[in-house]
């Protein structure tokens, strides 16, 4: 089937694999799947000529994992999931804790690509806490 409605653009992230060819080449579910992430991980303000995308899932780091903070989250995904990715309907946003205490936070989000119905699901892993390198 073809999926070019559902657009071709650069990989994230972006890799160029020689000089002439240009930077590797996304399309289909990939590319959306990509998106996904991509706004969900973009701080809001830190696109210059986007600055509306992104989320305030910063502003969960080294919250507790209580009920209401995870209610909050989930309207936070949610909400930039419906602002700025338009190809998807989401479904639902679980959350997957067993690696809660080693500081991580598994979103696990259930979408139908509108122009296909296709359901597919991704985890976003939220980490609760700083990361050093």
């Amino acid at each position: 089937m073809n999926n070019s409605f559902l657009g071709r653009g650069w990989g994230f992230p972006p890799k160029f694999t020689s000089p002439d060819s240009g930077p590797d080449m996304e399309d289909g579910e990939t590319l959306v799947k990509q998106a996904i992430s991509i706004a969900l991980n973009t701080l809001k303000g830190e696109r210059p000529y986007w600055s509306e995308l992104g989320s305030g899932l910063s502003n969960f780091v080294f919250e507790d994992v209580s009920e209401s903070a995870l209610v909050t989250l989930k309207q936070e995904v949610s909400a930039v999931l419906l602002n700025y990715e338009p190809r998807i309907i989401l479904e639902d946003i679980s959350f997957d804790m067993s690696d809660v205490y080693e500081g991580a936070l598994l979103i696990e989000l259930t979408y139908l690509i509108r122009k296909t119905n296709s359901r597919s699901n991704m985890v976003f892993p939220f980490y609760l806490a700083e990361q050093s390198v």
